[in-house]
């Protein structure tokens, strides 16, 4: 079961939180103006209703023993009559109103009514006669209506800046814990497999969130002791095989049939290379600020191409180095192991998959760049994002070579806050492999 927000509410928290504000405050306001104009002309009512009373007690008081209508002063808007049964006028004081006398309830209770804005109030008396009182409330004199008309408009003019202070002064509150609640994200954001030791602060948010910054700290705690142990174990593994190799190796070199040792030999060196990318691995965990040192990137270039030199003019392809921005080179702090393995796993790479007569061009610069390019084949377009994924190949064949070599320059880059490029070659031809060190615009780790 899913819960979904309406899609008329925002998505945000704080959206949320001012917009149930802003519904809620005008619900209030509405309510609260419709209570108090209900109560004001029920006020309004009860005291119009009593004065009308008065006036008919006055006037039953005098009768039968006065021949006048007796009654206390009148406003312009008030009236008293006399009725009989056939409602025939008597005797009357004030405005003249047929269509109350017309109205009048000819029973033996006493009657409020209306007709339109005057409100009257009839009364049996002696005789077979009634009372009746009325009140005009539009008259100029009858002042109740307008007060209660210009109450509720300085009312309303009071309520609507409170209702609108209400959501105002919550939307500051949620502010401040959602700014609270971004920094504690900005921080998990930031971690990554070389920032494993940060965790999330405590006691800064919520209590009912509390508890999630809490069990994440314990998962980050168990995925550290994991990561840890991983990274340990690798390095563990590479060490052991590292003896047991050289002693293969030692005993390989005795055997007398050239062919036999030839391949015992490939795959011992073969298995000591994964052994070294394993233990290069292992140092990229560890962060740069703590390890790291200046590296001269053409010097590595250099000692590279020379090393491979020889095998590669065997192999019948040519390696050339670039050296047109050698002489100004641009330091990077990192790892010159890790950066040595992974450019030497570009060229290892370009020599294996060209074709016999494949000039292989190692780069320097311009700027923090390590390029590898090479004029063979090439491969599909659709196929170049795909390069850096581990035992990954075009045609789905196994081919020499562990199938991490590529995915590892990859990982080194990123170590290095940089990125690992792969595009066609010069014209088309071949492909080119790019390490671009401390690049402008990424983020300090890289990994998060």
């Amino acid at each position: 079961m899913s819960l979904r927000l309406p899609r008329s509410l925002p998505r945000s928290l704080l959206g949320q939180f001012i917009a149930l504000h802003i519904v809620t405050a005008l619900a209030a306001t509405i309510a609260l103006s419709l209570g108090v104009a209900m109560l004001l002309h029920s006020t309004a009512d009860h005291y119009q209703r009593r004065l009308l009373r008065q006036q008919a007690a006055i006037v039953a008081s005098a009768l039968p023993a006065s021949t006048a209508l007796r009654s206390d002063a009148l406003t312009d808007g008030m009236a008293v009559a006399l009725v009989d049964r056939n409602r025939v006028v008597i005797m009357a004081k004030g405005p003249a109103r047929p269509q109350i006398i017309a109205a009048v309830p000819m029973d033996h209770g006493a009657h409020f009514f209306r007709r339109g804005a005057i409100e009257a109030y009839s009364v049996p008396a002696a005789g077979g006669r009634w009372i009746v009182a009325s009140q005009d409330g539009a008259a100029p004199e009858v002042i109740t209506d307008d007060i209660v008309s210009a109450f509720l408009k300085r009312f309303a003019l009071l309520v609507l800046p409170i209702a609108a202070l209400v959501p105002l002064i919550g939307a500051l509150l949620t502010r401040r814990l959602t700014r609270r609640m971004k920094a504690v994200s900005a921080t998990a954001a930031a971690i990554g497999p070389r920032t494993l030791g940060t965790r999330l602060p405590r006691g800064t948010l919520p209590s009912e969130v509390e508890p999630l910054a809490a069990a994440t700290n314990e998962a980050l705690d168990r995925l550290e002791q994991g990561f840890k142990a991983q990274t340990a174990f690798a390095a563990d593994v590479a060490h052991e095989l590292r003896t047991p190799l050289a002693i293969i190796r030692l005993r390989a070199d005795a055997i007398d049939d050239d062919s036999i040792r030839a391949g015992i030999l490939v795959s011992v060196d073969r298995a000591a290379r994964v052994v070294g990318q394993l233990l290069a691995l292992a140092d990229l965990e560890r962060p740069i600020e703590d390890s790291g040192e200046p590296l001269d990137l053409a010097a590595l270039a250099i000692a590279v191409v020379t090393d491979r030199a020889p095998a590669i003019i065997a192999g019948g392809r040519s390696i050339a180095l670039d050296d047109r921005w050698t002489g100004n080179p641009a330091s990077v702090f990192g790892y010159p192991g890790a950066v040595t393995l992974a450019l030497e796993n570009l060229v290892d790479n370009a020599a294996r998959h060209t074709p016999i007569g494949t000039t292989i061009t190692v780069r320097v610069g311009p700027d923090r760049c390590l390029c590898v390019s090479d004029d063979g084949d090439g491969v599909p377009p659709e196929h170049l994002a795909r390069l850096k994924d581990r035992f990954w190949r075009a045609d789905g064949a196994r081919a020499e070579g562990s199938g991490i070599g590529l995915s590892i320059v990859d990982r080194v880059a990123r170590a290095h806050l940089g990125v690992f490029e792969i595009s066609p070659g010069h014209c088309g031809k071949g492909l080119s492999f790019a390490m671009i060190f401390d690049r402008p615009g990424l983020p300090k780790d890289a990994d998060a």
